[in-house]
């Protein structure tokens, strides 16, 4: 492919998660024309909304159609879809191996969806094994995607995170939990535990971001087992505030039942929390027990009072040399387009 060819991608993927909109200002710059197929409307890219739901077989035809008809109008170089599940299975039919396709898995596409079914798990290895490229964002899925479909390659990066590498405050009694407000996140222990913690450590506050179909249980539950005055609902935050948490908080909290990457995780060690998290595969390969973070196997209130042992000025340096060597955008951009210069040729 000649190099004054514009650099056209389709993105496919859910709108209801952030990771397609992280990803999209991740790589944009890199194309001349970026369009997003996803299946509800958005408001930072152009894009097409279809229906991906396979639940209806019937109408599973007519929606290849409808992805084919758009990616033949648009002529990108290539195809980008995030997650191994319905939106890959017909985006792949769509695309009829005619163009270059990258996939990249989140996490419970590859290690929740087949585990539901024979069909969802032929959806997933079908998926996985007509992909030309496949990432990532931690070895465990690898191992996982591997066991589906063999030894090729799959790349390992995440999207990255904003790191400004400056200098960490001195750091508040803070309990930092800013993980969705759903099942999976278990935000309720969360609270429960608090309310235990608090009783021979009184000087500490709880903050809790983020919300879900749980939100207004949570803050009713919060209400009835915590001290006024010691925890705090503060909604979705942008950045900035979100920064500014991490800066004051020494304890960072997130015990979901599964987990890939995290990016508030890359974040919290970037900014000098303590990780108080699950003993789940994608968080070892970040957090070493007792040295960099603490593993809950014991228990949440024993992982919280087991804080004090850690030396919180080496953990800073040692996690805020692994944000920068492995985590920030700049070194997981360069990954993805080491994917796209293969596919145009640029190698």
């Amino acid at each position: 492919m000649m190099r004054n060819t514009k650099k056209k991608i389709v993105l496919v993927g859910g709108s209801k998660s952030t990771h397609l909109k992280n990803y999209y200002f991740l790589i944009k710059d890199y194309f001349d024309e970026v369009l997003i197929i996803t299946d509800t409307e958005i408001d930072y890219c152009n894009h097409t909304v279809v229906d991906f739901s396979i639940k209806n077989i019937f109408s599973i035809k007519k929606r290849i159609k409808a992805i084919y008809e758009i990616i033949k109008k648009n002529q990108p170089n290539m195809i980008h879809v995030h997650q191994a599940n319905s939106f890959a299975y017909l985006t792949i039919r769509a695309n009829k191996d005619k163009l270059p396709l990258v996939l990249t898995t989140w996490g419970s596409d590859v290690l929740i969806l087949p585990k539901k079914g024979f069909i969802y798990k032929h959806m997933v290895r079908y998926n996985l094994s007509r992909a030309d490229y496949i990432t990532a964002d931690a070895k465990f899925m690898i191992k996982a995607i591997k066991k589906m479909v063999g030894d090729g390659e799959v790349l390992l990066a995440n999207f990255g995170i904003d790191f400004e590498n400056i200098e960490i405050p001195e750091k508040e009694n803070i309990i930092y939990s800013n993980r969705l407000h759903n099942d999976l996140y278990n935000i309720d222990e969360v609270i429960n535990t608090f309310s235990i913690f608090q009783q021979t450590n009184k000087n500490w506050k709880l903050i809790i971001a983020a919300n879900g179909s749980n939100t207004e249980k949570l803050k009713e539950l919060a209400e009835s087992v915590l001290q006024k005055g010691t925890f705090q609902f503060v909604g979705f935050v942008n950045h900035e505030v979100n920064k500014n948490y991490y800066l004051k908080s020494k304890i960072w909290l997130s015990i979901p039942s599964s987990d890939g990457t995290a990016i508030s995780l890359l974040e919290a060690m970037g900014y000098g929390c303590i990780p108080v998290v699950s003993n789940l595969p994608a968080n070892l390969e970040w957090i070493v027990n007792n040295e960099n973070g603490i593993i809950v196997n014991d228990g949440l209130l024993n992982a919280l009072e087991r804080v004090s042992d850690i030396s919180l000025l080496d953990l800073q340096s040692i996690n805020k040399q692994l944000i920068i060597n492995n985590a920030t955008k700049v070194v997981n951009r360069n990954k993805f387009e080491s994917i796209y210069n293969k596919i145009l040729n640029y190698d």
